[in-house]
């Protein structure tokens, strides 16, 4: 798509040919989250990115534009109920993701379009395209939901509740930042009601470039014989 790209990185391994590119990816990571991080009081963890399952990344040639992290959680493990960002939910959220049947959640997390690609310098939603990205590989993953935990004090919530996101719970604070919690559930037939955003998260999807793992599919390994 005129020089944009899609990838979809595992943290754990990573194809010879994309070694530089996920350094880039990182180290855009490490950036502008210290920064973030820092300046309300906190520090940044570098285990926080290598523990995702998937890092995803839209660049432009050698431009990062934007990036988020994804992990898969079933809340019927007591391993995923013990960690941290499951916790920091309130104890009637997962109950209530259990009642209703929809146990595993992949968690979009470290969601940041960099600067100069924000609304005011890009007609295109980036903040959109890359939510909706993430909205692509649930629908065709064994996840029944999308999580997320955007920000009150800017404007992604507002970005989510347009892509149909629910909130399911008081707000809580991360990183000393005030977070709503809010979920994505599941689609057959996913539309997008910004024609731009679907044309992007479309052409994206359809061309992203796929490195490592692959842990949000439906795959099971053959099963050797005893």
């Amino acid at each position: 798509m005129l020089g944009f790209k899609y990838y979809l990185f595992s943290p754990h391994f990573v194809a010879d040919a994309h070694l530089d590119k996920f350094n880039q990816v990182y180290e855009t990571w490490k950036i502008s989250f210290t920064d973030v991080v820092e300046s309300a009081g906190g520090k940044l963890d570098p285990d926080d990115f290598f523990r995702n399952d998937l890092i995803g990344a839209i660049t432009y040639n050698n431009e990062v534009v934007g990036l988020s992290t994804m992990t898969m959680f079933d809340l019927r493990l007591n391993s995923s109920l013990d960690h941290h960002y499951i916790k920091a939910l309130s104890p009637e959220t997962p109950q209530k993701l259990l009642r209703d049947r929809q146990p595993r959640l992949i968690s979009i997390e470290y969601l940041n379009v960099l600067p100069n690609w924000r609304k005011n310098h890009s007609p295109i939603l980036w903040t959109e395209v890359l939510i909706g990205l993430g909205l692509k590989l649930m629908d065709q993953s064994p996840a029944d939901i999308i999580m997320g935990t955007p920000r009150t004090d800017v404007k992604v919530l507002q970005v989510c509740k347009n892509l149909e996101a629910i909130e399911v719970q008081e707000p809580i604070l991360k990183m000393n930042y005030p977070c709503a919690v809010v979920i994505f559930p599941k689609q057959t037939q996913r539309k997008f009601k910004n024609s731009t955003t679907a044309q992007y998260v479309e052409g994206l999807w359809h061309s992203r470039i796929e490195t490592g793992a692959k842990p949000f599919t439906y795959e099971v390994p053959n099963k050797k014989a005893s």
